[in-house]
């Protein structure tokens, strides 16, 4: 005989809580509307809705129209973004950044540096709990009060979200490191990791209101390459959050090495730090200039930097974007990161190469394109994390208490 688990009245007041909560978060709307959306009576919404403004997580924005039947004008409700503040923070081998946001990732203090990868994972660390610090006492100086409730990371390499742990990652040397656990001790708030494309996907469907039905793919392009991949509205992670790595599928067998340890992977091939190798190839002149300077020159109308970016790096992006493609066959896949300040020619030649070697069936009626908006992309990826976490009945208690 199976043992059923009773659910008991604070369980179910606190489904209902949060119910409440989400629907208003998806849009402004009165007491009589979340009735309606949640299958509540009035007077219980009324009852939950009242507890949400005591805390500040909703607000009365004013009366909306009468409805056809006339009466008193509705009051209407919105969701209190600027109740809380979200740590939010990203690094890679070159930099990293830091950010306060409020509860929907509006970035409101940021700072981004370049990095020092220790050995011993806790020295990075301690550089960047050093600016959360200085950015949360910042706040405090310009009156900003709020509660800094959690701790979003976004990191390059493969992660344990469960765990807190960094396990692996091709670019930084450190192997199976607590970093949620330190981070945990240093700052006492609820600590979340996440690889960072998969923050960036986060990112975009943070304000997509459930509009992705079926498959959304995220491809972020940096320094390294990352794959988010969103089926039915949820990020797929995997057996063992290892999902969709496709940075190190290899796509030339004679290719470049990686540093992985094979040849021909996507990331070496394809990745922001593969076009500078590949532009030092064709001339040493480049080889000591970032990206930022190297796409200056583009812009200005250099030969050889538009040749390695269109017939080199936007060839093989496109290569693996059609990879892709043909897996999983994407309502849209939204190309993000520095990439992108390159430009329509770029976004061109990849939207080029995809149909070629998609299949039709596949790519016809697919829609591909730049992000349009992938400034601090990492650090609102790590705060988008903690937003849905937010608004989870699994979470959301150990992050709002």
């Amino acid at each position: 005989m199976k043992n059923t688990k009773m659910i008991s009245k604070n369980d179910m007041k606190e489904s209902n809580r949060m119910s409440i909560l989400k629907t208003v978060r998806s849009g402004i709307c009165s007491r009589a509307e979340i009735s309606t959306a949640v299958g509540l009576s009035k007077p219980a919404v009324s009852a939950l809705v009242d507890e949400l403004i005591k805390e500040g997580l909703v607000y009365e924005t004013g009366r909306g129209d009468s409805t056809e039947a006339g009466g008193k004008r509705p009051i209407l409700l919105d969701f209190q973004a600027d109740a809380a503040l979200i740590v939010a923070v990203s690094f890679n081998n070159d930099r990293y950044e830091v950010a306060l946001t409020n509860l929907v990732g509006k970035v409101m203090f940021y700072v981004k540096k370049k990095i020092r990868i220790y050995d011993d994972y806790r020295q990075t660390l301690d550089l960047i709990v050093q600016d959360i610090r200085q950015l949360i006492q910042e706040a405090s100086g310009q009156g900003i009060g709020q509660p800094v409730i959690a701790c979003g990371m976004a990191v390059r390499g493969l992660v344990d979200t469960k765990l807190g742990i960094m396990r692996y990652s091709a670019s930084i040397p450190w192997t199976d490191a607590p970093i949620g656990d330190y981070m945990r001790e240093c700052l006492d708030i609820p600590i979340f990791i996440e690889n960072d494309a998969r923050a960036g996907t986060y990112a975009e469907l943070l304000h997509s209101n459930g509009e992705y039905k079926d498959a959304l793919v995220c491809v972020s392009v940096g320094l390294g390459i990352g794959t988010g991949v969103v089926i039915h509205n949820e990020v797929y992670r995997g057996a063992f959050d290892g999902a969709v790595n496709f940075a190190h599928t290899v796509i030339s067998h004679d290719g470049p090495l990686c540093r992985c340890g094979n040849h021909g992977c996507w990331d070496a091939l394809a990745s922001i730090t593969a076009f500078g190798e590949e532009l030092s190839r064709r001339d040493d002149k480049y080889a000591s200039l970032d990206f930022d300077t190297v796409l200056k020159m583009y812009h200005d109308g250099d030969p050889i930097v538009a040749d390695v970016l269109l017939n080199h790096t936007g060839y093989w992006l496109g290569v693996g974007i059609a990879n892709i493609l043909n897996i999983f066959n994407p309502e849209q896949l939204i190309i993000q990161g520095d990439i992108t300040n390159a430009g329509q020619r770029l976004e061109r030649k990849i939207i080029e190469i995809v149909q070629k070697r998609a299949l039709s069936a596949v790519s016809k009626g697919v829609k591909i394109g730049f992000s349009q908006d992938s400034e601090k992309l990492q650090v609102r990826g790590a705060a988008a994390v903690i937003s849905k976490h937010f608004f989870s009945d699994t979470y959301h208690r150990i992050i709002w208490k």
